[in-house]
């Protein structure tokens, strides 16, 4: 059946955005595409795919390949794949207060964002304690074993998350958040005190805390995170080390 198709009693859906939705769905997973192969894997006319290419086309979700055959994922695609705390000029701009961080607290500090149901460390600086835990700039973990991951989860509607993790959570840490119900209340925590916290989850002796660096939307926000072993770590100190940094950055808008 084609998939431009509405199903009766349907009356929400809009058969044409469907289709260049899936269309899109389509592109995105393979590195070229002529006529031919959407209006197949669509199930529809050469002309109707065409048309849907151009309409992509005109938004800058689609390009003509260079070489004349078939499209190609246009700029507009490929600017939102790119977080946008990942940037030369973001990261240049940030290292003062990650510096800052790291004298204030005297401990190892990173920054991550999240990428799909990731984290991904971008930056950070390293303690001059002995033993200190590393930066593991380029790392990516599950955002759900991450105190960065987590801060930068609450940042999202609770339908959003319920949506972008799987029911069961894989552990990393002896004390990982396993199932979706405990890591939304865990986000619900983290809100109302304004920094998220894990202790031994991403990893065995590791505790970590993070607090919001930057950005207004899902694609740009910035966790900063400071971690350390954890028999420097623990629940306590971790609320003092959130309740400084919080502090600290407060401090450093006015």
């Amino acid at each position: 059946m084609p998939l431009s198709h509405v199903e009766a009693g349907d009356e929400y859906t809009i058969a044409s955005l469907d289709l260049g939705l899936h269309a899109l769905t389509l592109l995105l997973a393979r590195d070229r595409t002529t006529v031919g192969e959407l209006a197949a894997m669509l199930g529809t006319g050469r002309s109707r795919a065409h048309r849907v290419l151009r309409t992509l086309e005109a938004r800058g979700f689609v390009a003509p390949s260079a070489s004349g055959r078939g499209f190609v994922a246009g700029p507009a695609v490929l600017r939102l794949s790119a977080p946008g705390g990942t940037a030369v000029r973001t990261r240049f701009e940030l290292r003062p207060t990650i510096e800052r961080v790291r004298t204030l607290t005297g401990e190892d500090v990173h920054t991550c964002v999240l990428v799909g149901d990731q984290v991904l460390v971008v930056d950070g600086r390293r303690s001059h304690r002995t033993p200190s835990i590393g930066l593991r700039v380029g790392m990516m973990v599950p955002a759900h074993a991450m105190a960065g991951g987590k801060l930068l989860l609450s940042h999202l509607d609770d339908g959003q998350v319920l949506g972008l993790m799987p029911p069961s959570l894989a552990r990393h840490g002896p004390n990982t958040i396993t199932d979706r119900s405990s890591l939304i209340c865990e986000l619900a925590a983290t809100r109302a005190r304004g920094f998220a916290v894990a202790s031994q989850e991403s990893e065995r002796g590791v505790d970590s805390v993070a607090v919001l660096l930057g950005g207004g939307t899902w694609r740009d926000r910035i966790a900063l995170v400071v971690s350390c072993p954890t028999d420097r770590g623990g629940p306590g100190r971790l609320t003092t080390l959130g309740e400084q940094v919080l502090a600290a950055l407060q401090e450093g808008q006015r």
